[in-house]
């Protein structure tokens, strides 16, 4: 089949995939609603140099996200699907660079697509493929910076000449652009993964030990045009915020984060990585075996994705902060790497690999089929959402048992199964979501409204406005909430609801006078995944 063929099957299968739910499912965690507020506010005042979140500056990321939501805001609204746009797109472009970077490898048609395909399924990259963050565009740039990489160390034209060649200015304008989109990761990555390959070089005495070499030499040349073109945003952002963007969005933001564990998170240094990753990549744990079979391999690109793939891992291994997606950047060489090891042997590898997301998943899809059925008596809408999640890690299940028996297109068809079990979730988490729910029962009609106890950032979403947070209700509030109970989704709380029973409830609301006309509503809360139950009121409606 041509190559042409090949990505137009892959770009239908992206759209197939990926779009599903997007529009649906209520912005998770705490930074999808600050990415996405931020590009409002950032719009609404016209300032394209300062990112703003609920009135103050944020400074967690550069701005490149938000400059790419803001034409989506203009066409689609304030909605869940105009901020995901472009990480959808996205990751349809990186599907897109893989499936050429490996046609150039020289592999044929049909494993390109392989590991396009993969990229597209895999377990991580259809969660970050799908949400309004950062990680996306500056993965779109490091797949280009490597292969620019590749392509410069690869010609046998005098460096002299290469640094006018179209891929050194490819090079620089990526490594840039990564940089815009979050931060000196484009430019660590690639260092590092050329240090590997040089250290790598050296150790096996390569007859083309001169390749990682060059690539450095390249690296350095680039970093003048590249920390030029960050320079043109950074620059105007240091005047505006006096500093403070470089003292908290690189201080903060990326050295604190490595030396002490955000939100006290535990670190398990060397192994987190090696315990996340097999979960993660699934279904396509089994085909790491492949994988691996092929990053030892002599010959030089195979080197090179081996580094590319072990540099991120190493990085983020020691780094305090550890998180499954601080690795995808590993994930463009490792389906590379699993398409150029796909023929060889290793089933017993393969099987044993592909045994461990299939066993977890399908028996946590057991268990949440279950809990689902008694979920009913406490929230339908929880119920579905859960009968939704156990569809989705059903079809990974599958799909990882039938990539360790060595089959290529059985895993897709799970994974479409995986992809209508997302939608059935996004529909009934949006119907179950604490603050979409708040915002219905209210009316959503507030000027000045507070929350005290319950800072999810959601609120400043889906309530349009600027939000105070405090420890009191300022006097001018029209609008005030507050957390009653919160239930954490703690195997205590999961416990009781499978056994048809009330869980306990933490009291959310000690000391605080609530007067007699507060209403009250309960939902799911999607900044750390507990059930909540919020009171609500207008001060010059409600009496004490």
């Amino acid at each position: 089949m041509s190559d042409r063929k090949w990505i137009g099957i892959l770009l239908l299968a992206g759209f197939l995939f990926l779009f599903p739910g997007i529009g649906d499912l209520p912005l998770l965690d705490r930074d999808e609603p600050r990415f996405s507020r931020a590009a409002v506010e950032m719009m609404e005042r016209s300032d394209w140099v300062v990112p703003w979140f609920n009135g103050g500056f944020r400074f967690d990321k550069p701005p490149l996200t938000y400059w790419l939501m803001s034409p989506w805001l203009s066409i689609l609204g304030e909605t869940e699907m105009a901020v995901r746009m472009p990480t959808v797109l996205s990751a349809l472009a990186s599907m897109w660079l893989i499936y050429a970077f490996a046609r150039r490898l020289g592999l044929p048609s049909g494993k390109c697509a392989l590991a396009a395909g993969g990229w597209l399924t895999c377990l991580q990259v259809m969660i970050h493929g799908r949400i309004a963050v950062a990680d996306m565009h500056m993965l779109v740039m490091l797949i280009v910076t490597m292969r620019a990489f590749w392509e410069l160390g690869s010609a046998k034209t005098e460096e002299s000449s290469l640094l006018k060649s179209r891929w050194f200015h490819v090079l620089w304008l990526s490594m840039g652009l990564g940089f815009l989109a979050k931060g000196p990761l484009a430019i660590v990555v690639p260092l590092a993964a050329l240090l590997l390959l040089f250290v790598w070089e050296k150790w096996k005495g390569a007859p083309d030990q001169k390749m990682a070499r060059k690539m450095l030499g390249f690296w350095a040349w680039a970093q003048l045009p590249a920390l030029g073109l960050v320079a043109l945003w950074g620059i105007p952002a240091l005047l505006a915020t006096r500093g403070l963007f470089f003292e908290v969005g690189i201080g903060t933001h990326v050295v604190d984060r490595g030396l002490q564990g955000f939100n006290h998170r535990k670190v398990i240094p060397g192994i987190y990585y090696l315990i996340v990753l097999p979960l993660f990549f699934a279904p396509w744990t089994g085909a790491l075996a492949g994988a691996f079979a092929a990053a030892r391999e002599p010959e030089r690109d195979s080197r090179f994705l081996a580094c590319w793939t072990i540099a991120p891992i190493l990085i983020f291994s020691g780094y305090a902060t550890q998180l499954p997606h601080y690795i995808l950047p590993a994930y463009p060489a490792l389906f590379l790497l699993l398409a150029k090891g796909w023929d060889k042997g290793l089933k017993r590898a393969r099987l044993i690999l592909a045994a461990l997301p299939f066993t977890i998943f399908g028996l946590l899809a057991i268990v949440i089929t279950y809990g689902s059925v008694k979920a009913v008596a406490f929230d339908s809408a929880l119920s579905g959402m859960l009968a939704g999640l156990a569809m989705v890690l059903t079809g990974i299940s599958l799909a990882s048992l039938a990539v360790g028996l060595n089959r290529r297109i059985l895993p897709f068809a799970a994974m479409a199964f995986a992809v209508i079990g997302f939608q059935v979730m996004a529909h009934n988490a949006s119907e179950v979501h604490a603050v979409k729910r708040l915002i219905k029962k209210s009316g959503g009609e507030f000027h000045h409204p507070a929350a005290v106890g319950f800072t999810e950032p959601s609120l400043v979403w889906y309530g349009s406005h600027q939000w105070v947070f405090q420890k009191e209700f300022p006097p001018d509030a029209d609008f005030c909430v507050s957390i009653k109970r919160r239930w954490r989704a703690d195997g205590k709380t999961c416990l009781a609801i499978w056994r048809g029973e009330r869980p306990e409830a933490k009291d959310g609301a000690k000391g605080l006078s609530i007067p007699d006309g507060a209403m009250t509503v309960q939902g799911w809360s999607a900044a750390d995944s507990s059930w909540v139950e919020l009171v609500f009121w207008r001060p010059e409606e409600a009496s004490h």
